[in-house]
């Protein structure tokens, strides 16, 4: 940000400390100064403080916004009809915690119309697979739990192996004939994840029909992956939402789950989708808090993604390393006593809704003719 008051640069300034002068105590004493000395060393010191003061205000302003934008995405996205945090169900109904999961490790780096897709269609086929609804939640689980054979990844991996496809995707049209005759014949679920079927999606309030299967190879063995994890260890691991939940709240919690998370129990679930399941956890329980709140532990829950990056380059960031945008901020909310988790979501939020903010908020009282960028 520039300047608000030019000050000039000055060698051996006098020995005072104005670090905890207030913004009205320095104008006060700089107009009483300027009557005299305006050159005064003392007066520049003044001028510096000024610009550090209304910096700081602006920064203060701007990270408020940033953290109300966050109180905005828990009442949208982690509170049921009512406004209230949906904690509960999450806890007591495993399905729904498999929702919330398969709605985070979806969201991979592609358009996010695309994951949203992928993830209706992967919930609806399981949802009907195993007929599952609230009065059959147990036996619904009890089915998949007798499957779990079938949750294995490996005969991907295999296959792969065995066509030398190294970084590319075994579902491609190039490979997606043998595929099925090598790989998903002999398994049901796979099958079922690779089969099209016309799903009615919603889409940012619009509703609309597709055909559409799991196209990317990644995705099919991410689900194996999590749906194996909830069958074993006789039921421990079924609710996914409360395993985490509950390792969170253990001393070396954030840690340890941030280590899981990205194993090898679970693919393509990278930092980003890691942090970004980890941080709406905390933020869904507000009684749970990071037991060692420092830097390191905060990167675990502050997920970086395009939208987040394109506001941090606006905001001041000098890099765009996923690490270097997680300090920035985490020191700046540090600084100025701000919640980290909100503003990580608010980040995220402000990017991704920025131009319904703008219509609804700002575009009546600004002129565009006299807008500098």
């Amino acid at each position: 940000m520039r300047p608000v008051i030019e000050a000039t640069p000055e060698d051996n300034l006098p020995d005072i400390d104005l670090s905890n002068w207030s913004k009205t105590k320095l104008e006060e004493f700089l107009r009483g100064m300027l009557r005299y000395t305006p050159q005064d060393p003392l007066v520049n010191q003044i001028l510096k403080r000024l610009n550090e003061l209304l910096h700081m205000e602006k920064e203060i302003k701007i990270l408020r916004n940033i953290e109300y934008l966050g109180n905005k995405y828990i009442k949208e996205h982690l509170s049921d009809t009512n406004g209230k945090k949906y904690e509960k169900k999450l806890k007591s109904n495993w399905w729904e915690a498999l929702n919330f999961f398969f709605g985070r490790s979806f969201m991979r780096g592609r358009r996010d119309k695309l994951s949203s897709e992928y993830l209706q269609f992967t919930i609806r086929k399981l949802e009907d697979y195993y007929s599952i609804s609230e009065k059959t939640l147990q036996q619904s689980y009890d089915k998949l739990k007798e499957q779990k054979k079938y949750f294995e990844k490996q005969d991907i991996l295999k296959f792969k192996q065995d066509h030398n496809i190294t970084r590319g995707n075994s579902l491609s049209k190039n490979y997606q004939e043998i595929f099925k005759k090598e790989v998903s014949a002999k398994n049901p679920i796979i099958n079922l994840l690779i089969s099209r079927k016309e799903i009615k999606m919603v889409w940012k309030k619009v509703s609309y029909k597709k055909k559409i299967f799991l196209g990317n190879d990644e995705d099919v063995m991410m689900v194996l992956d999590v749906l194996k994890f909830i069958s074993l260890n006789n039921g421990k691991q079924k609710n996914i939402y409360k395993y985490i939940r509950n390792n969170l709240n253990q001393p070396e919690g954030i840690d340890k789950v941030y280590k899981e998370l990205k194993g090898e129990n679970f693919r393509a679930i990278s930092d980003k989708i890691a942090t970004f399941i980890i941080r709406d956890i905390y933020l869904i329980n507000s009684g749970l808090k990071i037991k060692k709140p420092d830097k390191s532990d905060l990167r675990k829950a502050f997920p970086v993604d395009t939208w987040v990056k394109q506001v941090a380059d606006q905001l001041g960031c000098q890099s765009d390393k996923d690490e270097d945008i997680k300090d920035y901020f985490i020191n700046m909310c540090e600084k100025h006593g701000i919640d980290t988790l909100k503003t990580a979501v608010g980040l995220w939020y402000l990017g991704y809704n920025s131009l319904d903010i703008l219509i609804n908020n700002c575009l009546g009282d600004i002129k565009l003719y006299n807008l500098e960028y």
